[in-house]
């Protein structure tokens, strides 16, 4: 897949030289860094947190933070009138 990339001169004349001394093509070494990168801060599906154990809201109450959180079925959930006419007053 071919991406674009903006980085500053400086950083890719450096990075064309690593490559080279390394044998590889500029895409070649950037996506070694990349594998490197993901494989080293890539968590495992058991420390991925949830997104309630993300965003971690201390004032909430305990019931917020269970795995099942109860939610109203919206077919049993009342409609409101309303109209597009203003009201009578």
């Amino acid at each position: 897949m071919n991406v674009t990339l903006k980085l500053p001169d400086d950083l890719v004349r450096e990075a064309r030289h690593r490559a080279v001394n390394q044998s590889q093509s500029l895409s070649a070494w950037m996506a070694s860094l990349v594998r490197r990168e993901l494989a080293a801060t890539s968590p495992t599906m058991e420390e991925r947190k949830s997104l309630i154990e993300a965003l971690h809201l201390p004032d909430a109450p305990d019931w917020f933070y269970e795995k099942d959180i109860p939610l109203p079925d919206r077919k049993q959930t009342k409609h409101r009138e309303f109209s597009f006419e203003p009201d009578d007053e």
